[in-house]
């Protein structure tokens, strides 16, 4: 009986925080970096003004930042960074009304107005403030490779069978991913968020289109929000190699964007 009364506060305590944040979370209770970074992320900006999550004014009126999430939005929710999920049918998207301090990027952000919503012209997705708050020197780094493949969340580590040792999975805690992360040379990701936490970290990424039913809309979105309106993929491993990368963007630019945008008026 005393375990379950410890677990008590804990549940509450979480579903406050998921009254205040929305970040998706599969059912099997695992993580997926890229949607648990939404709840990293915003917990180390309002620790900054000395704020905590369940302390939100308005709680039932979530944020969203980081995910192509925005077809769980309800009226009135607030964006800072998320993106649309183009797979998600336009239907079910049911919001009339948001409250948009940033989006991931243009692509989204056109999406919104053709809907009647104002969006402000500033992108990008919150990950890329890693860097900032974890530095590569605190976060320290697994053994140099020359490279890594991350595969998306939901394919079959099966199909990486024959990279199995360069493989990093991204069901992994953020902090851990990174420190794996900065230990290669050159990143082949078919998941999103492997490519932008390398990218931010100075580490030269490649989109692996492999096929794995992902829309590009989000990896557009992605680099169009970063000024790059042109970018290599590449459907196997080896060709995402000889690519090599894609070239630099002014990430402290998408930083500062965001930094100015976190919407600390609703604490």
């Amino acid at each position: 009986m005393t375990g379950v009364r410890m677990l008590l506060p804990e549940a509450w305590h979480r579903r406050r925080q998921r009254r205040a944040l929305y970040w998706w979370q599969p059912g099997d209770g695992r993580i997926n970096v890229g949607d648990h970074l939404s709840k990293v992320m915003v917990e180390v900006m309002l620790a900054l003004r000395d704020l905590e999550l369940t302390g939100k004014r308005d709680l039932g009126r979530r944020l969203f930042a980081i995910g192509s999430v925005l077809h769980n939005a309800r009226d009135g929710e607030t964006v800072w960074g998320s993106g649309i999920n183009a797979k998600i049918p336009e239907q079910m998207h049911r919001f009339r009304s948001l409250d948009v301090r940033a989006v991931r990027g243009p692509l989204t952000r056109q999406w919104l107005m053709e809907r009647g919503l104002c969006v402000p012209e500033v992108y990008g997705d919150p990950a890329v403030l890693m860097p900032a708050f974890y530095p590569r020197e605190l976060v320290g780094a697994s053994p140099a490779s020359d490279f890594l493949v991350i595969p998306h969340f939901n394919e079959p580590v099966e199909r990486y069978a024959a990279w199995r040792d360069r493989l990093l999975l991204p069901s992994v805690r953020p902090l851990a991913f990174v420190r794996a992360l900065l230990g290669a040379r050159r990143v082949v990701s078919s998941s999103l968020h492997g490519v932008i936490l390398a990218e931010a970290y100075g580490i030269p990424a490649v989109y692996l289109d492999s096929g794995n039913g992902e829309s590009r809309f989000k990896y557009d979105d992605y680099y169009a929000g970063t000024g790059r309106t042109r970018w290599h993929s590449g459907t196997s491993v080896e060709e995402c190699l000889d690519l090599g990368g894609n070239g630099p963007f002014d990430l402290a630019a998408l930083q500062r964007g965001l930094l100015a945008t976190f919407p600390y008026d609703l604490w």
